[in-house]
């Protein structure tokens, strides 16, 4: 399970404007939530990685720390010049405002030993930690220095942002890159229905999706196959359950939460539910399948992903670290019919993770694993590439240009390779955040998406076509227990 604290959009904007210079990419380095607080460790990740952000989550709420355009070097104590350096504090309390604190003395600016954590100024005036330190029940007891001399920042200050202790969640540390100018592809490197994103296309998509049934196109009558079945995986933070809020908002015409979503350490979903959309006061021919979240910690069972895959596992199973599914359980389904199944997958990532690494590595070999049990079963994948408008900031300004971004465009090709699928089958996101209204551009995205994956659920059944068309296939009409 990644641990790591990560930067909101917000935080990312005031660290951009305390550096100047334009927008910048941001890369973990270093977490000593998820690399153990140690300065070798430290310093194995990031000497000699350019400018670097550090971070220092208090246990108090507070989080502050500094910046520097000078490389972390494993040295012996020496000090080292730096007219960029700052510190800062980025969040605290209501009412305490973000400060940067400029450099008094840039000869001093940053002090590089192999025994430290990252270290401000001679004093010094923000040393993180020093010697290797033992996390204890929820936190690092950090043994931190802030002596003020250096820099602009006061002992009241000191007081003020630590909150009177060093003990603190996390300290991580960002490579902070100039990114180059947003370079836009005069024609867009994947098609939409119409050129022009407007209520017009909405409403084209949303017309398509409320009319779907299962093979429709292939002439098969609509009360054969009830609904088909869409399953979410992927790493704890991803944005699943904010997926199907998304559409179920879009469809309501109104801000809906009905899914748990969030920001957790640990996954929200602690079960398998199942939901439907409902439009035009009947469930649309769909269902949303929410699983558990991929964590270091507490991996979801592989056969527990086999019986849901297989259409074993009902509604409402509450996932058992260490433990699966029986057949005895009350929602073990014994005999599952073709509409009990998932079609589709839908692995979703966060689009901010570096691509050739989106989540830790061993949360990407129970992935592996999970895509070598769907191969086996002709289980179509599909990649949503979620909070894409953290990824580009002129996308984030107008989702309509998406697809004309060369930086998304390489994004979803390095994912696609980290991931073993083709390109075409990552799909960029953007779930429902910060807005209370309804955003015609997301919910175009949303449905555009939700289209692929549809269809992606067809060519599934299209291995049981026969099926469908002969007496070998009876056709279901009740609806089933649970959905919801």
């Amino acid at each position: 399970m990644a641990l790591a604290k990560q930067l909101s959009e917000h935080d990312r904007d005031s660290i951009n404007k305390w550096i100047g210079g334009g927008k910048k990419r941001y890369t973990l380095l270093y977490s000593a939530a998820d690399n153990g607080c140690d300065p070798t460790t430290f310093h194995t990740n990031c000497d000699n990685k350019g400018p670097t952000v550090t971070l220092v989550y208090n246990v108090n709420g507070n989080v502050y720390g500094g910046y520097s355009r000078v490389s972390w070097m494993s040295g012996t104590g020496e000090s080292v010049y730096d007219s960029d350096a700052f510190l800062f504090f980025l969040k605290g309390k209501p009412g305490q405002k973000p400060n940067k604190f400029a450099i008094k003395a840039p000869e001093y600016a940053l002090t590089m030993n192999k025994d430290c954590g990252p270290t401000f100024g001679k004093g010094p005036d923000l040393l993180t930690f020093k010697d290797a330190v033992t996390k204890g029940t929820d936190s690092f007891p950090l043994n931190s220095v802030m002596s003020p001399g250096t820099y602009q920042i006061s002992a009241d200050t000191v007081t003020e942002i630590t909150g009177g202790t060093f003990d603190a969640e996390d300290v991580v540390v960002y490579a902070a890159e100039d990114v180059a100018q947003e370079t836009y592809l005069p024609t867009p490197w994947r098609e939409m229905d119409l050129p022009t994103w407007n209520s017009e296309l909405l409403n084209l998509l949303k017309k398509e999706i409320e009319e779907y049934w299962p093979l429709r196109e292939m002439g098969v009558s609509e009360d054969v196959i009830p609904y088909i079945n869409i399953l979410l995986l992927g790493p704890v933070g991803a944005g699943k359950s904010s997926f199907f809020n998304t559409l179920n908002s879009l469809f309501r015409e109104r801000l809906s939460i009905q899914a748990r979503a969030g920001s957790s350490d640990t996954s929200l979903t602690k079960s398998f539910n199942v939901y439907s959309i409902i439009s035009n006061r009947r469930p649309l021919r769909f269902r949303i399948c929410d699983c558990r979240g991929f964590e270091d910690a507490h991996g979801v069972d592989l056969f527990d992903i086999e019986a849901i895959l297989d259409g074993n596992i009902k509604n409402k199973y509450t996932f058992v670290d260490k433990s699966h599914v029986t057949k005895e359980s009350p929602f073990y389904r014994r005999d599952p019919k073709m509409h009990d199944r998932v079609h589709c997958v839908a692995i979703v990532v966060d689009a901010n993770n570096d691509p050739d690494y989106p989540m830790t590595e061993h949360v990407q070999e129970q992935i592996k694993k999970t895509q070598e049990l769907m191969n086996q079963k002709c289980v179509p994948q599909l990649i949503l590439m979620n909070k894409i408008d953290g990824l580009s900031e002129a996308v984030r300004g107008d989702l309509s240009r998406i697809f004309h971004s060369q930086e998304v465009k390489e994004r979803v090709e390095k994912l696609a390779h980290s991931l073993r699928l083709p390109p075409y089958t990552v799909l960029p996101m953007k779930n429902i955040d910060t807005e209370q209204r309804i955003n015609i551009n997301v919910n175009i995205l949303a449905l555009y998406n939700l289209r692929q994956m549809l269809r992606a659920a067809d060519d599934y059944l299209l291995n049981y076509l026969d099926e469908f068309s002969g007496d070998k296939f009876e056709p279901t009409y009740e609806k089933s227990s649970d959905t919801i």
